[in-house]
């Protein structure tokens, strides 16, 4: 059941911009809340960023007509955002990433993985890049091992409940030699009876491998760009069979090159 509560976090960066238009988008079809979040190092910053926050929040209440909330927070925003998050409840966060260039990279740039590894909610990455979306219509689930695969399903019927009509397309590519766990063909089967419990279409595509990248992280974006998916779905963790290629497979496609958001599931306040 969905509390309508969205996080988005914010560096006040173009990236974290697009963040919060996407999260306006969302809130307004969700009939959701919005909580703007910042994280100061040190007391002096607080002012500033307070300032900075309630314009913002003035602005989204007055313009899009949406209940915006502000909340700030010192410390390690590794420490912070996960605790922000488990403390109010939240059904979503999105948050942006700075691609693989810039600045802020350490922050929200290649350690985006670190961070939402530990939400325990749905994450939604954005780029700075990223269209933003008024309607999500079509997003790409590929297959996984994991034990808690059932979160990525959760939050793909959460995404279906923002919209509805939403098609997932459950993927995988056929590696020759490669045999499915046991794990992998459970997750598959209750996957499937979970989508159509809930009247979701769920289209099963399996794709022959073309090539090799950490685990085939290429072919995927590709798919999800020539089929004209709206988003990628991914598990935020690693599942045991392909831990040594997960973080580099992740990392592609958070920071994908056609700017694909990616919605992310099964991060653990342990990581």
């Amino acid at each position: 059941m969905m509390k309508n509560k969205i996080i988005v976090p914010t560096d006040f960066t173009d990236a974290a911009n697009q963040a919060i238009a996407q999260a306006i988008v969302i809130s307004r079809k969700a009939g959701s809340t919005l909580t703007l979040f910042h994280v100061i190092s040190s007391r002096d910053e607080l002012a500033d960023a307070g300032t900075k926050l309630n314009t913002k929040a003035d602005s989204i209440r007055h313009n899009e007509g949406i209940s915006c909330d502000v909340l700030i927070r010192e410390g390690n925003l590794f420490d912070a955002i996960p605790q922000a998050v488990c403390e109010k409840d939240y059904d979503l966060m999105l948050i942006g990433t700075h691609g693989l260039q810039g600045i802020r990279q350490r922050v929200f740039g290649a350690d985006i993985l670190k961070l939402i590894s530990r939400i325990q909610i749905p994450v939604m990455v954005v780029q700075e890049a990223s269209p933003l979306v008024e309607n999500f219509r079509k997003i790409v689930l590929p297959v996984g091992g994991h034990d808690n695969f059932s979160l990525a399903a959760d939050a793909g019927l959460l995404l279906a409940a923002i919209y509805p009509g939403l098609e997932v397309h459950f993927y995988s590519i056929h590696k020759p030699g490669f045999e499915w766990s046991k794990q992998m063909l459970a997750n598959i089967t209750e996957t499937t009876k979970k989508f159509e419990a809930r009247g979701v279409q769920l289209i099963r595509i399996k794709e022959e491998q073309e090539g090799f990248s950490a685990g085939y992280a290429s072919q995927t974006i590709n798919y999800a760009h020539t089929t004209g998916a709206d988003a990628i779905l991914i598990m935020s963790d690693a599942s045991e069979e392909f831990h040594y290629m997960a973080k580099a497979y992740k990392e592609s496609v958070l920071l994908n090159e056609f700017h694909l958001p990616v919605l992310c599931a099964g991060g653990s306040k342990e990581n």
